[in-house]
Protein backbone atom coordinates (compact mmCIF):
# COMPACT_ATOMS: atom_id res chain seq x y z
CA UNK A 1 0.00 0.00 0.00
CA UNK A 2 1.19 3.55 -0.68
CA UNK A 3 2.84 5.61 1.97
CA UNK A 4 0.43 7.32 4.33
CA UNK A 5 0.97 10.66 5.92
CA UNK A 6 0.94 10.44 9.74
CA UNK A 7 -2.29 11.63 11.24
CA UNK A 8 -2.03 14.43 13.74
CA UNK A 9 -3.49 13.41 17.09
CA UNK A 10 -4.53 15.36 20.13
CA UNK A 11 -5.37 14.20 23.63
CA UNK A 12 -9.13 14.43 23.36
CA UNK A 13 -11.54 13.80 26.18
CA UNK A 14 -14.20 11.15 25.64
CA UNK A 15 -17.25 12.72 27.27
CA UNK A 16 -20.76 11.49 26.83
CA UNK A 17 -22.98 13.87 24.89
CA UNK A 18 -25.08 13.96 28.07
CA UNK A 19 -22.13 14.88 30.31
CA UNK A 20 -23.02 17.52 32.90
CA UNK A 21 -19.54 17.96 34.40
CA UNK A 22 -18.09 21.44 34.89
CA UNK A 23 -14.51 22.26 35.84
CA UNK A 24 -14.16 25.49 37.85
CA UNK A 25 -10.68 27.05 37.94
CA UNK A 26 -10.28 30.00 40.32
CA UNK A 27 -7.65 30.84 42.94
CA UNK A 28 -10.25 32.29 45.37
CA UNK A 29 -11.69 29.58 47.61
CA UNK A 30 -14.93 31.41 48.36
CA UNK A 31 -15.61 32.04 44.65
CA UNK A 32 -15.00 28.38 43.77
CA UNK A 33 -17.22 27.22 46.62
CA UNK A 34 -20.07 29.56 45.70
CA UNK A 35 -20.05 28.60 42.01
CA UNK A 36 -19.84 24.92 42.96
CA UNK A 37 -22.93 25.19 45.20
CA UNK A 38 -24.87 27.04 42.55
CA UNK A 39 -24.07 24.49 39.85
CA UNK A 40 -24.48 21.40 42.05
CA UNK A 41 -27.92 22.63 43.11
CA UNK A 42 -28.76 22.75 39.42
CA UNK A 43 -27.83 19.10 38.91
CA UNK A 44 -24.28 19.52 37.58
CA UNK A 45 -21.22 17.53 38.63
CA UNK A 46 -18.43 19.91 39.60
CA UNK A 47 -14.67 19.50 39.89
CA UNK A 48 -12.44 22.36 40.97
CA UNK A 49 -8.86 23.57 40.71
CA UNK A 50 -7.09 26.56 42.26
CA UNK A 51 -4.61 27.20 39.43
CA UNK A 52 -3.85 26.34 35.80
CA UNK A 53 -1.40 23.52 36.55
CA UNK A 54 -3.85 21.77 38.88
CA UNK A 55 -6.58 22.19 36.27
CA UNK A 56 -4.51 20.42 33.61
CA UNK A 57 -3.86 17.55 36.03
CA UNK A 58 -7.61 17.28 36.63
CA UNK A 59 -8.27 17.25 32.90
CA UNK A 60 -5.95 14.26 32.45
CA UNK A 61 -8.26 12.08 34.55
CA UNK A 62 -11.64 13.85 34.29
CA UNK A 63 -13.80 14.57 31.30
CA UNK A 64 -15.61 17.88 31.84
CA UNK A 65 -18.05 19.18 29.28
CA UNK A 66 -17.32 22.78 30.34
CA UNK A 67 -14.27 24.50 31.84
CA UNK A 68 -14.82 27.85 33.57
CA UNK A 69 -11.46 29.64 33.90
CA UNK A 70 -10.68 32.77 35.87
CA UNK A 71 -8.29 35.05 33.98
CA UNK A 72 -6.21 36.35 36.92
CA UNK A 73 -4.48 33.54 38.83
CA UNK A 74 -1.01 33.06 40.32
CA UNK A 75 1.41 31.42 37.90
CA UNK A 76 -0.08 30.77 34.49
CA UNK A 77 -3.21 32.82 33.90
CA UNK A 78 -6.58 31.73 32.56
CA UNK A 79 -5.79 32.76 28.99
CA UNK A 80 -2.77 30.44 28.99
CA UNK A 81 -4.95 27.65 30.39
CA UNK A 82 -7.76 28.27 27.90
CA UNK A 83 -5.32 27.93 25.00
CA UNK A 84 -4.08 24.57 26.28
CA UNK A 85 -7.60 23.28 26.86
CA UNK A 86 -8.61 24.20 23.30
CA UNK A 87 -5.49 22.47 21.93
CA UNK A 88 -5.63 19.28 24.01
CA UNK A 89 -9.35 18.90 24.74
CA UNK A 90 -11.12 20.51 21.79
CA UNK A 91 -14.58 19.25 22.82
CA UNK A 92 -14.48 20.93 26.23
CA UNK A 93 -16.29 24.27 26.07
CA UNK A 94 -14.25 27.11 27.61
CA UNK A 95 -15.87 30.00 29.50
CA UNK A 96 -13.76 32.84 30.90
CA UNK A 97 -14.43 34.65 34.19
CA UNK A 98 -12.97 38.11 34.66
CA UNK A 99 -13.06 41.34 36.58
CA UNK A 100 -14.13 44.54 34.83
CA UNK A 101 -10.49 45.52 34.24
CA UNK A 102 -9.86 42.34 32.21
CA UNK A 103 -12.87 42.39 29.89
CA UNK A 104 -10.77 43.16 26.81
CA UNK A 105 -8.53 40.06 27.23
CA UNK A 106 -11.63 37.96 27.91
CA UNK A 107 -13.27 39.16 24.70
CA UNK A 108 -10.04 38.34 22.84
CA UNK A 109 -10.32 34.72 24.00
CA UNK A 110 -13.64 34.48 22.14
CA UNK A 111 -11.65 34.78 18.91
CA UNK A 112 -9.42 31.95 20.13
CA UNK A 113 -12.22 29.50 20.81
CA UNK A 114 -13.77 30.45 24.16
CA UNK A 115 -17.54 30.51 23.86
CA UNK A 116 -18.51 33.05 26.54
CA UNK A 117 -17.17 35.19 29.37
CA UNK A 118 -18.54 36.23 32.76
CA UNK A 119 -17.79 39.60 34.34
CA UNK A 120 -17.43 39.48 38.14
CA UNK A 121 -19.51 39.81 40.16
CA UNK A 122 -22.12 37.69 38.36
CA UNK A 123 -25.20 35.97 39.66
CA UNK A 124 -26.54 32.43 39.61
CA UNK A 125 -28.72 33.05 36.53
CA UNK A 126 -25.86 34.44 34.45
CA UNK A 127 -23.66 31.49 35.44
CA UNK A 128 -26.44 29.05 34.53
CA UNK A 129 -26.92 30.77 31.16
CA UNK A 130 -23.21 30.51 30.30
CA UNK A 131 -22.90 26.88 31.39
CA UNK A 132 -26.04 25.91 29.44
CA UNK A 133 -24.55 27.48 26.36
CA UNK A 134 -21.30 25.62 27.03
CA UNK A 135 -23.10 22.29 27.29
CA UNK A 136 -24.87 22.87 23.99
CA UNK A 137 -21.54 23.69 22.33
CA UNK A 138 -19.89 20.62 23.85
CA UNK A 139 -22.64 18.29 22.60
CA UNK A 140 -22.37 19.76 19.12
CA UNK A 141 -18.57 19.31 19.14
CA UNK A 142 -18.95 15.72 20.37
CA UNK A 143 -21.44 14.90 17.62
CA UNK A 144 -19.19 16.53 15.00
CA UNK A 145 -16.21 14.42 16.08
CA UNK A 146 -18.23 11.20 15.97
CA UNK A 147 -19.42 12.11 12.46
CA UNK A 148 -15.87 12.93 11.35
CA UNK A 149 -14.54 9.66 12.76
CA UNK A 150 -17.20 7.64 10.93
CA UNK A 151 -16.29 9.43 7.67
CA UNK A 152 -12.57 8.83 8.25
CA UNK A 153 -13.21 5.13 8.84
CA UNK A 154 -15.19 4.91 5.61
CA UNK A 155 -12.41 6.72 3.76
CA UNK A 156 -9.80 4.27 5.03
CA UNK A 157 -11.90 1.32 3.88
CA UNK A 158 -12.46 2.84 0.44
CA UNK A 159 -8.80 3.78 0.15
CA UNK A 160 -7.65 0.23 0.93
CA UNK A 161 -10.04 -1.23 -1.65
CA UNK A 162 -8.96 1.27 -4.28
CA UNK A 163 -5.30 0.63 -3.57
CA UNK A 164 -5.84 -3.12 -3.94
CA UNK A 165 -7.64 -2.60 -7.24
CA UNK A 166 -4.85 -0.41 -8.64
CA UNK A 167 -1.99 -2.66 -7.54
CA UNK A 168 -3.73 -5.67 -9.08
CA UNK A 169 -3.58 -4.06 -12.52
CA UNK A 170 -0.66 -3.91 -14.94
CA UNK A 171 -0.55 -0.42 -16.47
CA UNK A 172 2.28 0.30 -18.88
CA UNK A 173 0.62 2.22 -21.73
CA UNK A 174 -2.27 4.60 -22.36
CA UNK A 175 -4.63 1.82 -23.41
CA UNK A 176 -4.24 -0.04 -20.12
CA UNK A 177 -4.40 3.31 -18.28
CA UNK A 178 -7.79 4.00 -19.86
CA UNK A 179 -8.95 0.52 -18.81
CA UNK A 180 -7.89 1.29 -15.22
CA UNK A 181 -9.61 4.68 -15.15
CA UNK A 182 -12.75 3.26 -16.73
CA UNK A 183 -12.89 0.51 -14.10
CA UNK A 184 -12.25 2.85 -11.16
CA UNK A 185 -14.88 5.36 -12.30
CA UNK A 186 -17.46 2.84 -13.46
CA UNK A 187 -19.99 4.20 -10.97
CA UNK A 188 -19.36 7.85 -11.89
CA UNK A 189 -19.24 8.29 -15.65
CA UNK A 190 -19.34 12.08 -15.35
CA UNK A 191 -16.07 11.98 -13.39
CA UNK A 192 -14.59 9.83 -16.16
CA UNK A 193 -15.73 12.28 -18.85
CA UNK A 194 -14.56 15.26 -16.77
CA UNK A 195 -11.05 13.80 -16.56
CA UNK A 196 -10.79 13.40 -20.31
CA UNK A 197 -12.18 16.88 -21.02
CA UNK A 198 -9.66 18.43 -18.64
CA UNK A 199 -6.85 16.36 -20.15
CA UNK A 200 -7.72 17.57 -23.68
CA UNK A 201 -7.80 21.22 -22.58
CA UNK A 202 -4.49 20.83 -20.75
CA UNK A 203 -2.83 19.28 -23.79
CA UNK A 204 -3.86 22.27 -25.91
CA UNK A 205 -2.49 24.75 -23.39
CA UNK A 206 0.76 22.78 -23.03
CA UNK A 207 1.22 22.82 -26.81
CA UNK A 208 0.69 26.57 -26.83
CA UNK A 209 3.52 26.82 -24.29
CA UNK A 210 5.67 24.72 -26.62
CA UNK A 211 6.21 21.98 -24.06
CA UNK A 212 7.99 18.78 -25.22
CA UNK A 213 6.09 15.53 -25.82
CA UNK A 214 7.41 13.97 -22.59
CA UNK A 215 6.00 16.81 -20.50
CA UNK A 216 2.79 16.74 -22.53
CA UNK A 217 2.22 13.09 -21.63
CA UNK A 218 2.75 13.75 -17.93
CA UNK A 219 0.27 16.65 -18.01
CA UNK A 220 -2.38 14.57 -19.79
CA UNK A 221 -1.96 11.73 -17.31
CA UNK A 222 -2.04 14.11 -14.33
CA UNK A 223 -5.14 15.85 -15.69
CA UNK A 224 -6.90 12.55 -16.26
CA UNK A 225 -6.20 11.43 -12.68
CA UNK A 226 -6.29 14.77 -10.82
CA UNK A 227 -9.46 13.81 -8.93
CA UNK A 228 -8.81 10.09 -8.43
CA UNK A 229 -8.42 10.72 -4.69
CA UNK A 230 -12.07 11.78 -4.56
CA UNK A 231 -13.01 8.14 -5.10
CA UNK A 232 -12.21 7.52 -1.42
CA UNK A 233 -14.37 10.45 -0.21
CA UNK A 234 -17.78 9.27 1.07
CA UNK A 235 -20.85 10.14 -0.97
CA UNK A 236 -22.27 11.85 2.12
CA UNK A 237 -19.67 14.59 1.54
CA UNK A 238 -19.49 14.64 -2.26
CA UNK A 239 -23.28 14.73 -2.72
CA UNK A 240 -24.20 16.74 0.35
CA UNK A 241 -27.06 19.14 -0.57
CA UNK A 242 -25.76 21.83 1.81
CA UNK A 243 -22.51 23.65 2.57
CA UNK A 244 -19.76 21.42 3.97
CA UNK A 245 -18.72 21.72 7.61
CA UNK A 246 -15.15 22.54 8.60
CA UNK A 247 -14.55 18.85 9.37
CA UNK A 248 -15.94 17.76 5.98
CA UNK A 249 -13.84 20.35 4.13
CA UNK A 250 -10.75 19.06 5.92
CA UNK A 251 -11.48 15.53 4.73
CA UNK A 252 -12.19 16.44 1.12
CA UNK A 253 -9.03 18.56 0.95
CA UNK A 254 -7.01 15.44 1.66
CA UNK A 255 -8.00 13.95 -1.70
CA UNK A 256 -5.05 15.28 -3.80
CA UNK A 257 -2.51 13.75 -1.39
CA UNK A 258 -4.45 10.49 -1.29
CA UNK A 259 -4.70 10.50 -5.08
CA UNK A 260 -0.97 11.01 -5.55
CA UNK A 261 -0.26 8.15 -3.14
CA UNK A 262 -2.59 5.87 -5.09
CA UNK A 263 -1.16 6.89 -8.47
CA UNK A 264 2.31 6.30 -7.02
CA UNK A 265 1.58 2.57 -7.08
CA UNK A 266 1.86 2.67 -10.90
CA UNK A 267 5.45 3.24 -12.17
CA UNK A 268 4.12 4.24 -15.61
CA UNK A 269 2.49 7.30 -13.98
CA UNK A 270 5.43 8.50 -11.89
CA UNK A 271 5.81 11.76 -13.81
CA UNK A 272 2.15 12.62 -13.12
CA UNK A 273 2.47 12.47 -9.30
CA UNK A 274 3.31 16.15 -8.66
CA UNK A 275 0.46 17.22 -10.94
CA UNK A 276 -2.09 15.05 -9.13
CA UNK A 277 -0.88 16.31 -5.74
CA UNK A 278 -0.63 20.02 -6.57
CA UNK A 279 -3.48 20.66 -9.02
CA UNK A 280 -5.50 22.34 -6.24
CA UNK A 281 -2.79 24.70 -4.96
CA UNK A 282 -3.31 28.44 -5.46
CA UNK A 283 -1.11 31.39 -6.35
CA UNK A 284 -1.92 33.01 -2.99
CA UNK A 285 -0.95 29.89 -1.03
CA UNK A 286 -4.51 29.20 0.14
CA UNK A 287 -4.94 25.96 -1.78
CA UNK A 288 -4.58 22.37 -0.62
CA UNK A 289 -3.31 19.84 0.39
CA UNK A 290 -0.02 21.58 1.22
CA UNK A 291 -1.00 25.27 1.13
CA UNK A 292 2.05 26.23 -0.91
CA UNK A 293 2.38 29.03 -3.45
CA UNK A 294 1.31 27.68 -6.85
CA UNK A 295 4.28 29.47 -8.39
CA UNK A 296 6.42 26.88 -6.61
CA UNK A 297 4.65 23.87 -8.16
CA UNK A 298 5.13 22.46 -11.66
CA UNK A 299 3.52 24.26 -14.57
CA UNK A 300 1.51 21.12 -15.37
CA UNK A 301 -0.32 21.41 -12.03
CA UNK A 302 -1.04 25.10 -12.71
CA UNK A 303 -2.48 24.22 -16.13
CA UNK A 304 -4.69 21.49 -14.66
CA UNK A 305 -5.91 23.92 -11.98
CA UNK A 306 -7.25 26.31 -14.63
CA UNK A 307 -8.68 23.64 -16.95
CA UNK A 308 -10.38 21.85 -14.06
CA UNK A 309 -12.01 25.07 -12.84
CA UNK A 310 -13.21 25.98 -16.34
CA UNK A 311 -14.74 22.56 -17.03
CA UNK A 312 -16.40 22.52 -13.60
CA UNK A 313 -17.89 25.98 -14.07
CA UNK A 314 -19.30 25.17 -17.51
CA UNK A 315 -21.17 22.10 -16.22
CA UNK A 316 -24.33 22.20 -14.08
CA UNK A 317 -23.78 21.64 -10.36
CA UNK A 318 -26.05 20.77 -7.46
CA UNK A 319 -26.44 24.40 -6.37
CA UNK A 320 -26.20 26.26 -9.69
CA UNK A 321 -26.67 26.13 -13.44
CA UNK A 322 -23.75 25.85 -15.82
CA UNK A 323 -21.91 29.04 -16.74
CA UNK A 324 -21.43 29.98 -20.36
CA UNK A 325 -17.84 29.75 -21.67
CA UNK A 326 -17.64 33.56 -21.69
CA UNK A 327 -18.78 33.76 -18.05
CA UNK A 328 -16.30 31.08 -17.01
CA UNK A 329 -13.43 32.90 -18.74
CA UNK A 330 -14.35 36.12 -16.95
CA UNK A 331 -14.23 34.24 -13.64
CA UNK A 332 -10.81 32.82 -14.48
CA UNK A 333 -9.56 36.31 -15.29
CA UNK A 334 -11.08 37.70 -12.08
CA UNK A 335 -9.15 35.13 -10.04
CA UNK A 336 -5.97 35.43 -12.12
CA UNK A 337 -3.02 36.12 -9.84
CA UNK A 338 -4.81 35.03 -6.65
CA UNK A 339 -6.05 31.55 -7.48
CA UNK A 340 -4.69 30.97 -11.00
CA UNK A 341 -1.38 31.57 -12.78
CA UNK A 342 -1.92 34.65 -15.03
CA UNK A 343 0.23 33.22 -17.84
CA UNK A 344 -1.79 30.01 -17.85
CA UNK A 345 -5.09 31.93 -17.82
CA UNK A 346 -3.99 33.98 -20.83
CA UNK A 347 -2.90 30.87 -22.74
CA UNK A 348 -6.12 29.12 -21.79
CA UNK A 349 -8.18 32.08 -23.05
CA UNK A 350 -6.45 31.81 -26.43
CA UNK A 351 -7.11 28.06 -26.55
CA UNK A 352 -10.83 28.54 -25.89
CA UNK A 353 -11.02 31.32 -28.50
CA UNK A 354 -9.55 28.95 -31.08
CA UNK A 355 -12.08 26.16 -30.43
Amino acid sequence: MGAKHPRKTVATAEPSPRSQTVLIVDDENNVRDLMSRWLESGGYSVITASNAEEALRRLETSKPAVALCDIRMPGHDGIWLAQRIRQRYPETAVIMATGVQDVAPAVQTLRQGAIDYLTKPFGRDRLQEAVTRGLEWHRSAWDARRWRESLEQEMEIRRARLNDAITALHVDNDESLDAMVSMLMLADREAYAHGYRVAALCASVARMFGMPDEALGAIEHGALLHDVGKLVVPEAILRKPAPLTVEELFLIRRHPAIGSDLVGQVPYLESALPIVRHAHERMDGLGYPDGIHAGDVCVGARIVCVADAYDTMTRPRLFRDAMTPAEALLELERCSGSQFDPLVVEAFRRVIAAL
